[in-house]
């Protein structure tokens, strides 16, 4: 266990943080737990820099990384779109996604024959989930145009995926 890896167990530990202050029905709560959010993503910057500057990356750590992401995302997702807040279909695409390549990658790493680290697409998608999700939490201008940029990046990055998985496999028939 490592500074970094202790970074992202926080991370995991403010989803129910998130959680309990979005449903507390005080003013502002989706607000206030968005920062909880944010602070979350913070620590996921901080947490990458460290691991890669200081040489701590782990294989454990590339497993609780996009994890967290994942699970803080689920959860914001899901509570957004049961306000209201968030589209069906986004939810919906998100969620999928999300789920495939959590069990997608539960399955390769079970089998210990793919690297499934995040990649600068789902880095970019994941980053634009988040976006899209304070726009809308806030009330911004242009949230529908952040709604549609993170379904286009996270259906981009799924596909991405997939087609690495699919040439991962393809390559692997060969030899």
């Amino acid at each position: 266990m490592n500074l970094p890896n202790l970074i992202t167990i926080g991370r995991i530990l403010l989803i129910p943080l998130f959680l309990l202050v979005f449903w507390s029905g005080r003013p502002y709560s989706i607000q206030w737990a968005m920062l909880v959010m944010a602070l979350a993503g913070a620590s996921d910057i901080i947490d990458g820099y460290l691991a890669r500057k200081l040489n701590l990356i782990t294989s454990i750590g590339k497993i609780l990384d996009p994890l967290a992401d994942k699970l803080m995302i689920a959860a914001a997702l899901t509570s957004l779109y049961l306000v209201g807040l968030v589209p069906l279909w986004l939810f919906l695409l998100i969620i999928l996604k999300e789920l495939i390549l959590v069990l997608g990658s539960g399955f390769v790493v079970y089998k210990r024959e793919y690297d499934v680290s995040a990649n600068a697409g789902g880095k970019i998608a994941t980053v634009s989930i988040y976006a899209a999700l304070f726009f809308v939490s806030f009330g911004l201008p242009a949230q529908n145009l952040f709604l549609y940029m993170a379904g286009i990046m996270a259906l981009l990055s799924f596909i991405n995926y997939l087609y690495r998985y699919y040439c991962f496999i393809h390559r692997k028939t060969k030899s």
